[in-house]
């Protein structure tokens, strides 16, 4: 969605007993001003969204759960960078604890951010539906989810739409990203806990916003009955999926999608660019110059982390492959109940060839975080807790000793990085190790490599909701 700068802006100084000091000073306040605005596109205010974005970005932070202390933004927070929020939680047992809190999950949100958007000219871009494709080894991509379940076909025989305008307006939306939405965390004991989908239609009700916005969305009155609730249930989903494929959620305003922008021809190394974040660059796409001491594809990251344009100039480069892979990750044991590794893409396939495989997560803001001293956690299980180890990892993981080996058990990263060990995978057998692991890579190439990706972290950050207003109904906020 293309969103238009809401600032209006006047030069005229008065020249009358104004000296060139005051006029500069006048000047100089506008344009910082217009800076300012530009640099804040994605902070606008949901009146300048459709309908039915609104409606999902309000089902994304309302506390839809039983209790009601949990959204979807609990385990999918932007000022995060659409991962879990709460720094301790990320530190240590990683998996998020349900609305019950006798309840907890078993793996690492994954962030909401990136995953499908919608270009200029409105059409969904991204993760596509699941399918027999993508990259060595798995050769499948799309779904949503670590294991891609949410395939994207859940909705597909819902009657959702109250005519064919509807249905032109509104079908993009009908994929990954909805369906997991549709899955659904509202109802997941384990997360926001409601009962039942009509337990959930009845809270939307109960709002302010829910009834005025699903009618002036979908055309219909929201009817919480048993009859009507799966369709409207679908519905809701769908709205969801909207909000997560819009401008505001996906604003391509890294530091990388400016300096690109501002570059004088286009093409790295970037004018706006340090030498270390240009060499990070290089490396990760493998171009890095006079590096014959490294192997093929020198750092490697690209093999995996590339949806567009092979030498990293993508407009929309949303840095993954929507493929799956077993990178060898080290079992987390300070998740609670300390469960068996999760077995990836084989409990979507069937296909013991696909142990251990996960989806491919975009890169796009891994260093975004709420504020310092924040830890993040990466890999499906978390149990890496910064960019600099995984990195290490990628580049050490078979050269050093196991810490089994060194008689250290369920060792965390700490352990490890203090013993200059890594633990055995979840799954060696499946795993990429031997094509990573043995990079070859210095302390400084892995600095640059962490730089760059550093790089990738939006400037922007969705706003928090303005109490909900209601008005007539708008025609042009139906798209």
């Amino acid at each position: 969605m293309t969103q238009s700068i809401p600032i209006s802006m006047s030069t005229t100084i008065r020249k009358q007993n104004k000296s060139s000091f005051f006029k500069n000073v006048f000047l100089v306040f506008i344009y910082g001003t217009f800076f300012y605005s530009f640099q804040s596109l994605a902070k606008s205010h949901e009146s300048e969204l459709t309908y039915i974005e609104e409606l999902g970005k309000r089902l994304f932070f309302e506390n839809i759960s039983d209790p009601e202390r949990m959204s979807c933004s609990s385990c999918h927070l932007p000022e995060a960078g659409g991962t879990n929020g709460v720094s301790g939680v990320n530190k240590h047992q990683v998996a998020v604890t349900g609305a019950d809190p006798h309840t907890v999950g078993t793996l690492k949100p994954p962030t909401n951010k990136y995953v499908q958007f919608l270009d200029q000219s409105g059409n969904v871009q991204g993760l596509p539906r699941f399918s027999n494709c993508g990259s060595f080894p798995t050769f499948t991509c799309g779904g949503a989810f670590w294991n891609g379940r949410a395939k994207g076909d859940s909705i597909d025989n819902i009657d959702i739409f109250v005519s064919d305008k509807y249905k032109e307006m509104y079908s993009k939306y009908l994929g990954p990203v909805t369906d997991q939405a549709h899955a659904s965390p509202f109802v997941n004991p384990v997360e926001q806990g409601k009962t039942d989908k009509i337990a959930v239609c009845e809270q939307v009700a109960a709002t302010k916003w829910g009834s005025e916005l699903y009618n002036f969305a979908w055309g219909l009155e929201l009817s919480c009955n048993e009859q009507s609730i799966d369709e409207v249930f679908a519905r809701l989903a769908v709205s969801l999926g909207a909000w997560q494929m819009s401008y505001e959620n996906n604003t391509f305003d890294s530091k990388r999608d400016i300096a690109l922008k501002n570059d004088a021809d286009g093409s790295f190394p970037l004018d706006d660019f340090t030498d270390e974040e240009n060499l990070g660059h290089d490396l990760f796409y493998g171009v890095a110059e006079n590096r014959d001491d490294l192997g093929f594809g020198q750092a490697r990251c690209v093999f995996c982390h590339l949806s567009s344009i092979a030498d990293g100039t993508g407009e929309f480069e949303r840095y993954t492959d929507d493929s799956y892979h077993n990178i060898g990750v080290p079992r987390n044991y300070e998740i609670p109940g300390s469960p068996a590794p999760d077995i990836g893409l084989e409990a979507t396939t069937g296909n013991p060839a696909h142990k251990g495989s996960h989806k491919t997560p975009t890169l796009r803001n891994l260093d975004q975080r709420p504020g310092g001293g924040f830890t993040k956690a990466y890999g499906h299980n978390g149990w890496f807790k910064s960019i600099e180890s995984i990195v290490h990892f990628y580049n050490t993981a078979i050269i050093k000793p196991t810490c089994e080996s060194k008689g250290i058990l369920q060792a965390t990263e700490k352990q490890a990085l203090a013993s200059d060990c890594w633990p055995e995978p979840e799954f060696r057998d499946t795993s990429a190790l031997g094509f990573i692991g043995n990079l070859g890579l210095s302390a400084s190439d892995e600095a640059a490599i962490v730089a760059y990706l550093k790089t990738l972290t939006d400037n922007s950050v969705v706003e928090e909701l303005h109490p909900y207003k209601s008005g007539g109904f708008d025609e042009s906020r139906l798209k």
